[in-house]
């Protein structure tokens, strides 16, 4: 590929990426007495923890292996305790740097201890 083919490729990535980004804002702006709608409304907000869960499970799909599962070397008994520890966290403390904290540090502990097992 050459250098100019390698500028015009960044050059609409970054531009692609800036109007994903951009037009979205406008189309808001334009509609946003359509958001205050209370079915919409409530629509918008389940949508975020919705995608957030989607991506989770999408995610953790390629972590498990069937062979070993829920025994002490399973992936799915450190996701589970890491995940449990997670919500206990958010409902506890309502922080999202500590929940992600916790969750990465307590799956971390547990793969440290199924290690030495």
């Amino acid at each position: 590929m050459s250098s100019s083919a390698l500028l015009v490729l960044l050059i609409g990535a970054g531009l692609g990426t800036y109007l994903l980004r951009y037009l979205p804002m406008r189309w808001y702006a334009s509609l946003e007495t359509v958001f205050q709608r209370p079915a919409v409304k409530y629509v918008l907000s389940a949508l975020g923890p919705a995608a957030i869960v989607a991506l989770l499970v999408v995610s953790l799909m390629g972590l498990t292996d069937a062979a070993y599962r829920w025994s002490a070397q399973s992936d799915e008994l450190r996701i589970g305790i890491a995940l449990g520890c997670m919500m206990l966290s958010r409902y506890w403390q309502k922080n999202a740097i500590l929940t992600t904290l916790l969750g990465v540090v307590t799956y971390g502990l547990v793969l440290m201890l199924q290690n030495q097992l």
